[in-house]
């Protein structure tokens, strides 16, 4: 079931928002280092949550940029269709150091996919960062945390983020409020959704099993009841013109929720769901988001 929101509204939206074509402010080319001690590198993630050994990569940027770097842990979308590796170089390439988990169940990762444990894949993920074993090892500052995601990863980084206080915000591209999907739609409808988008990729106990853990905490993974928790957070919301997989109504409400105190940034970028097009622009806007202090 895909759900086809107010194209128009998000027109005026993005107008408001002053998106603009203009080239990336990114350098086009990678830089020129002194030593091979100045050179970025690739670390292998391997990390135990909740029992579940979950794989993927730290994008760690060149020394040159000193420590207590920003931090951006960047989960990817339902069944990890789409990556975001262009745009987790252009961050790192800007000095942040990008996290890219692979969530339990999904590409190679040990244990079973189910919504609530990316979650807490995210959650643990973040207090693994901001750890006085992990930070000083990759130069990260603890105080500058972010949770990035797209589409069920948006899911993922909102809910997360809302569990502690000491994540310093959450970028949202194209978030899917699952449980705003669940609240609003049949069993057999959410069941076709996630089949649709999916499902079939990922190891699970079984498709109910999935739509089931869903269900259970649906209310709970609302985007409006964890606005309330954004005190003093910054949060950045990124949605496609042309997004046909996931409804507005949320986002907004979402939105209108937060406490005044959070900072906050909305664009509305010509695209779709995946944001193609126009990721080079997207970069740019969060490395200017999370390096602001």
């Amino acid at each position: 079931m895909k759900h086809i929101f107010n194209i128009a509204f998000y027109a005026a939206l993005a107008a408001a928002a002053g998106f603009c074509g203009c080239a990336s402010r990114l350098a086009p080319t990678d830089g020129e280092y002194a030593s091979v001690s100045e050179l970025p590198r690739l670390d292998a993630l391997v990390f135990d949550s909740d029992g579940s050994t979950i794989y993927g990569q730290v994008l760690v940027p060149s020394s040159r940029f000193g420590d207590h770097r920003p931090c951006a842990i960047l989960c990817h979308g339902f069944a990890g269709f789409t990556r975001w590796d262009d745009v987790a170089h252009d961050l790192c390439r800007a000095g942040i150091v990008v996290v890219i988990p692979h969530h339990r169940g999904a590409w190679g990762s040990e244990g079973a996919y189910t919504v609530s444990g990316c979650i807490c894949d995210a959650a643990n993920l973040a207090a693994w960062a901001m750890s006085p074993e992990t930070a000083p090892k990759y130069g990260i500052d603890p105080a500058a945390v972010y949770l990035v995601g797209h589409s069920m990863g948006g899911n993922s980084v909102v809910n997360a983020a809302a569990q502690d206080c000491r994540v310093r915000g959450v970028v949202m591209i194209a978030p899917c409020d699952i449980g705003y999907m669940a609240e609003s739609m049949t069993k057999d409808e959410l069941t076709s959704f996630l089949i649709g988008e999916g499902l079939h990729v990922l190891h699970r106990e079984s498709d109910e099993a999935v739509v089931d853990d869903i269900l259970a905490n649906a209310s709970a993974m609302r985007f409006v009841n964890a606005a309330k928790s954004f005190a003093g957070k910054s949060v950045f919301l990124a949605t496609g013109m042309y997004d046909t997989v996931v409804p507005s109504a949320p986002l907004d409400e979402f939105w209108n929720a937060l406490p005044a105190d959070a900072r906050r940034i909305r664009k509305v970028y010509p695209a779709t769901h995946s944001l193609m097009g126009v990721r080079r622009d997207l970069a740019t806007s969060l490395a200017d988001f999370m390096l602001a202090r």
